[in-house]
């Protein structure tokens, strides 16, 4: 940190997710709930012609096309990146190799070897490293966690993970997905499914390249490591679906559901409330000051957002830097990113291979 007491970020990239992040950051120093301000002194994009707009808009300090200024800088506490996903690996590593902490959108990387390194030189490093995996941070998506985590709904039975998109079906001369893999593109599903119920041991998957030569859709089924099963499914090419995302968890004493589009409800039922005459889904408003994340907002009952999820990853992440003390347990670290991929690769090897694969729970 400046001797001024600030905690300085430098930012990777100028697409859409940028905005999100550094609006985050902001929004951190608008709350006041960090023991120090957030300070965005440069932000990194290969076209110099809209860079220095860019910076004006988000109110970052500088601009810059060449990333490696910002690692040069010895001001530079954090390296927020978030730049196309070839950037990734290399900019995270230089990044810690200047001794900067660093958070990575998903996916870690695009090849899973560069996922590792990331993952072996954040290890030896003693800085903060987390991976991007923000619906972790959705108030309703942690109560379901919980729930699970507490044995709420008893022996899990079943999970569902999907996640369709369109914009491939509006782009069809896009040359493959971002990254070239929806296995890569909705990766989240993955980190879901560890994050909520655990590690699977086996997988089933296929994958088919609708409109690339990458795999545009992918459907996988799971035998989890406690004898539940899951399965997820995604797909760039769903005509009509901007950014259908839920997730299910069935158990022997109930269910809970979360859908994106109905953001701050966690949807649960309970088996004993079905043996008194009272069954059916309870739909739980999730703006209490008790439920996770939401001491940091309103009252009870006023709802908070998609963003809100950023300003949550962040201020936990940052919070572990300033105080310099170990990451909250239930962010995404970089090992984290690592079995995101490592599952992945495995859903297309099961497709490829037209057979069911066990998996390895510690991974690598």
């Amino acid at each position: 940190m400046s001797a001024r007491g600030d905690i300085t970020v430098g930012v990777i990239g100028s697409g859409w997710i940028v905005r999100a992040h550094v609006h985050a950051l902001h929004t951190l120093n608008h709350l006041g709930r960090l023991p120090a301000r957030v300070r965005l002194k440069w932000i990194y994009g290969r076209r110099p012609e809209r860079m220095a707009a860019l910076a004006a808009e988000l109110g970052v300090e500088r601009p810059t096309t060449d990333w490696a200024q910002i690692m040069e800088d010895p001001e530079v506490d954090v390296v927020a990146n978030a730049g196309a996903h070839p950037l990734h690996a290399p900019v995270s590593l230089a990044a810690i190799a200047a001794g900067k902490h660093v958070l990575c959108e998903k996916p870690l990387a695009v090849v899973t070897d560069e996922a590792r390194q990331m993952e072996r030189a954040a290890a030896g490093s003693g800085l903060r490293t987390a991976c991007g995996f923000s619906y972790r941070f959705v108030p309703a998506v942690r109560l379901l966690r919980d729930l699970v985590a507490e044995g709420r709904l008893g022996t899990l039975r079943h999970y569902r993970g999907l996640y369709l998109q369109d914009w491939l079906s509006n782009n069809p001369d896009f040359p493959g997905g971002v990254g070239g893999s929806a296995v890569r593109d909705f990766s989240h599903l993955f980190d879901m499914l560890r994050h909520v119920v655990g590690e699977p041991r086996s997988v089933v998957g296929t994958a088919q390249p609708i409109l690339t030569g990458a795999d545009d859709t992918f459907l996988a089924g799971f035998e989890m490591a406690g004898g539940a099963t899951a399965s997820l499914e995604a797909s760039s090419c769903a005509t009509g679906w901007k950014a259908r995302h839920r997730i299910e968890v069935n158990g022997t004493e109930g269910s809970a559901w979360w859908d994106m589009e109905d953001f701050n409800k966690l949807h649960v039922m309970f088996v004993e409330d079905q043996r008194q005459g009272l069954g059916g889904f309870r739909d739980v408003l999730v703006t209490e000051h008790s439920h996770p994340f939401m001491d940091t907002w309103w009252e009870a009952g006023h709802v908070v957002g998609w963003e809100s999820t950023f300003v949550h990853q962040w201020g936990t992440f940052l919070r572990s830097v300033i105080e310099d003390r170990p990451g909250d347990p239930l962010q995404a670290g970089f090992h984290d990113g690592v079995r995101a991929n490592e599952l992945g690769d495995a859903v297309l090897a099961s497709a490829r291979e037209g057979r069911r694969l066990d998996l390895d729970p510690g991974g690598h």
